[in-house]
């Protein structure tokens, strides 16, 4: 059932930077979109849920891999599917493909179930009944469920306040925020080379809240880049993140 449905998205030049690169919020904005419009049509989406049960979907993990430019203005074309449970953990593979049918990108989530109202992981026999009905799909590529980066030796580069347009319906900052908050982050010429970009992973570690600040912390190794973001609130990390050239 899962794998009959296609979804497209058209690269326009919001979805890319000054190099043509795919931006790293665009990327997250076509797994993401796409996997909600998917969980939509399947009757999964968090609106759903919450209706229904009074739980949600929790994004703990996206990681993704880059296998050929996109070129500006074409449509992708993403398919996405319900590949596994490890633990708490949901895993969802999706294929990004250019407009010839070759592939762009490949990605994984990982996710678990929320109860909105005792702020635990759900444990609603019905609901996770649902969710295994969806049967198990092939793994794209090896992707962690959770990112295990200590940002302790990290380098504090700019810190930035929470804003009120960045705050969504679960009353936290979007994860499509925190691909621009790294990217602020970077230095001049590592952007430049974000067109080299093969992977990209980030763990979506704490929530961030309005009133709060975070400290954006990177550390550059020969082919990799970690960034980080520590909270005001507590010093805790909201995020962890690896890109991949």
């Amino acid at each position: 059932m899962e794998l009959e449905k296609t979804y497209h998205f058209r690269v326009d030049t919001a979805a890319q930077n000054e190099n043509k690169a795919l931006t790293l919020s665009a990327l997250q904005r076509i797994i993401v979109t796409v996997s909600e419009e998917h969980l939509k049509n399947i009757g999964m989406d968090v609106p759903a849920l919450m209706e229904r049960y009074g739980v949600s979907w929790i994004l703990l993990t996206l990681s993704a891999r880059i296998k050929s430019p996109v070129v500006p203005g074409e449509n992708l074309s993403v398919r996405t599917w319900h590949t596994n449970k490890k633990g708490l953990y949901y895993r969802r593979d999706i294929e990004i493909c250019h407009e010839d049918g070759t592939l762009a990108a490949v990605a994984a989530t990982f996710s678990s179930i929320f109860d909105m109202n005792t702020r635990r992981l759900c444990t609603n026999e019905e609901v996770l009944a649902a969710v295994d009905a969806l049967g198990e799909g092939k793994e794209l590529f090896p992707a962690e469920s959770r990112l295990r980066i200590k940002p302790e030796d990290f380098s504090v580069v700019m810190t930035q306040n929470v804003m009120p347009s960045w705050i969504d319906a679960l009353g936290h900052v979007n994860n499509f925020r925190y691909g621009d908050l790294i990217t602020d982050a970077l230095s001049e010429e590592t952007r430049g080379k974000l067109k080299e970009l093969s992977g990209f992973d980030i763990g979506f570690t704490g929530e961030l809240r309005l009133g709060e600040s975070v400290e954006l912390c990177i550390k550059e190794e020969e082919n990799t880049v970690f960034a980080a973001g520590i909270r005001s609130s507590d010093g805790k990390p909201a995020f962890v993140s690896k890109l991949i050239f």
